[in-house]
């Protein structure tokens, strides 16, 4: 997974805990820039989910006024125990999680870890985690109707997203798979937009962005292709649906980061970018 930058500029993609001021003092000073992404992968059979998993990495980008390597120490609290394992790059990643049975204090992190990253004003791929199967989001429902009217399949696809995400669903993509026993090229799309895509026999819409609670229908009329063997009986088209949102994240975790300062003490500033891309599949 790699990260765009451009979600760094503007707006709720930041949480700022600071920014690079004046350097009139010389005072050593690195900004820590968070990528955090997490991927959901998730089927459902007959709108009932069948499997769901959930992988993030985050990236850092640092900015500082010495070229000097310093390192920092990157901490993770995952308050509800989402995360089920965690890898770090041993490049650049110094696990010292192990340390932490000493630590009694309340604000203990779950993970803690020594980041030195070789070059700056360059995201580099820190941490890779998994989380566990009770952790099952749900940020769309998609719903499949198929009926005949004549000598045509009419299909409508209902796609609907949860009122409790955190923020609006983007850059959408409706891929159905239609079957052999109707004729893909008799397509005709409610509302206009659909392709035919003839290689992989399916239709692909796209869609910029869907609200918080928000329902959008979508629908497809085929020919009945009478040639094929079964053409009759109520055919099957499968849907997936990609996206992502933007400012949010599908896990709890939190991060925090904070200079080494037996080795070489800095003012310390972090942003955080949070995003969440969504593969889900539907299968009649």
């Amino acid at each position: 997974t790699s990260f765009d930058p451009s979600i760094m500029h503007g707006g709720r993609s930041v949480r700022s805990t600071g920014t690079m001021g004046s350097n009139s003092n010389h005072e050593p000073r690195m900004q820590v820039n968070v990528a955090l992404n997490e991927d959901l992968t998730c089927t459902y059979k007959m709108s009932e989910m069948s499997s769901c998993s959930v992988e993030g990495i985050l990236q850092v980008l640092i900015k500082s006024n010495f070229t000097t390597q310093a390192p920092f120490y990157l901490m993770i609290r995952d308050p509800s125990h989402h995360v089920q394992t965690i890898v770090e790059d041993r490049k650049c990643v110094e696990n010292l999680s192990k340390d932490l049975q000493y630590d009694a204090s309340e604000s203990r992190p779950d993970y803690k870890f020594s980041v030195s990253v070789p070059k700056l004003d360059e995201y580099v791929p820190v941490l890779k985690y998994k989380c566990s199967s009770e952790l099952r989001p749900v940020p769309m429902r998609v719903q499949t109707r198929v009926r005949r009217e004549n000598q045509y399949w009419r299909v409508a696809v209902q796609i609907s997203s949860n009122p409790h995400n955190e923020d609006n669903l983007t850059n959408l993509t409706i891929i159905m798979g239609v079957p052999p026993a109707v004729n893909g090229e008799s397509m005709v799309t409610y509302p206009d937009g659909g392709k035919w895509n003839v290689s992989k026999r399916s239709v692909i819409w796209c869609v910029s962005e869907l609200s918080r609670g928000e329902k959008f229908q979508l629908q497809a009329r085929f020919e009945a292709d009478p040639s094929v063997n079964g053409s009759d009986e109520q055919p099957k088209f499968p849907v997936l649906v990609r996206c992502e949102c933007m400012y949010s994240q599908l896990s709890d975790i939190e991060v925090e980061v904070t200079d080494v300062p037996d080795v070489f003490a800095t003012d310390m500033k972090m942003k955080l970018a949070r995003r969440f891309r969504l593969s889900h599949r539907e299968r009649p």
